[in-house]
């Protein structure tokens, strides 16, 4: 993680403390707690699925939920707060007692009027009325706020897939559009917060506060800094987030899958979308240049001998190959304009 300084050399510890105080960009959906239709053993079931999506974010900061939520019936004529805080109810102890404790860990927010369900729809599907939880996020997002409803996967209305969506909604005035992006799967998470880099913008100076959750298998040198392209932060971020993700996902398997055969990889890379490839034998012979793409990680210094270039003469990403040290993660060492060759 960065320091307080950052990598751009700004104080952030008075910004990013401000900024946390009202950082939920989660909302549990009350789409969630509705149990009614569940046998015994899904009922278990679905307390583990919905534990294990929340899990991540009730830090006490990133999710939250609806007061009106303990008022929806779960179960055949109880609502959630009784079967929340029953010890003889019907939902199984351990897996009653988790989800109480994560929720406990979630901001509980009180309606505004913004937040009045009315009519939406995605693509050409029908008009529903989301809950007070969906209204919620989706006001937030109209406000330029990049946000998530949580609909665990057994939430099957509404029946909207995972991943980032445009929502029509109906206002006072007609209709808007909301980009918004539903959370059904702990694998969704990550494309939330790549998302939230880019469909909110977010500064350079606060690119490094989600990295970790964006890109989980990738490590980051404490020497990158985003000024160092030649491109300006706006015209690089597209980009660089999709080279990032790409290698989060994709680079340890196809290496393998390819057998280290670089030019498969290259080729594998370019139907993706994306540059990348090794540095060539001119390179390594100048051991100037050479000496350019190490970089030190944890004690330890590391060839950075892959790049991904954003143009053909300019900005380049430096990334290593897989440390079995960081089980299989891959260093992104430099971030440049362009290194000596």
């Amino acid at each position: 993680m960065p320091d307080a300084a950052g990598r751009n050399g700004q104080d952030l510890s008075a910004e990013t403390s401000v900024h946390e105080a009202d950082d939920y960009r989660v909302v549990v959906g009350e789409e969630c707690f509705d149990w009614r239709e569940l046998t015994r053993s899904g009922l278990r079931d679905a307390l583990d699925t919905l534990g294990d999506l929340l899990q991540p974010f009730a830090d006490g900061r990133r999710a939250a939920f609806m007061e009106p939520a303990y008022d929806r019936e779960c179960l055949p004529s109880v609502p959630l707060i009784d079967a929340l805080y029953s010890c003889d109810g019907e939902l199984p102890h351990d897996e009653r007692v988790r989800l109480l404790q994560l929720l406990n860990k979630c901001r509980s927010v009180e309606p505004e009027e913004t937040d009045l369900p009315q009519p939406v729809r995605v693509a050409d599907g029908p008009w529903r009325e989301p809950s007070w939880g969906m209204a919620h996020a989706l006001a937030r997002a109209a406000e330029g706020r990049a946000m998530s409803c949580l609909l665990a996967p057994y939430a099957t209305e509404p029946d909207w897939p995972s991943g980032w969506l445009t929502v029509t909604r109906t206002t006072d005035a007609g209709h808007d559009e909301v980009k918004a992006h539903i959370l059904r799967s702990p694998e969704d998470a990550q494309g939330f917060w790549r998302g939230v880099l880019t469909h909110e913008h977010v500064p350079a100076e606060r690119f490094f506060t989600l990295t970790e959750d964006a890109f989980p298998r990738l490590l980051f040198a404490g020497s990158l800094r985003l000024h160092h392209f030649k491109g300006s932060y706006a015209e690089v971020l597209p980009w660089l987030v999709k080279l990032l993700g790409a290698l989060n996902d994709h680079f340890t398997r196809i290496l393998a899958d390819c057998g280290g055969d670089q030019r498969q990889v290259i080729r594998r890379f370019d139907a993706l979308g994306l540059d990348i490839s090794p540095e060539n034998a001119n390179t390594k012979k100048n051991a100037k240049a050479w000496e350019q793409r190490n970089v030190d990680h944890g004690g330890a210094t590391y060839r950075c001998e892959w790049h991904g270039k954003r143009l053909w003469d300019r900005d380049r990403v430096h990334f290593s190959l897989p440390i079995s040290a960081y089980d299989d993660r891959i260093l992104v060492g430099i971030f440049v304009g362009h290194l000596s060759t």
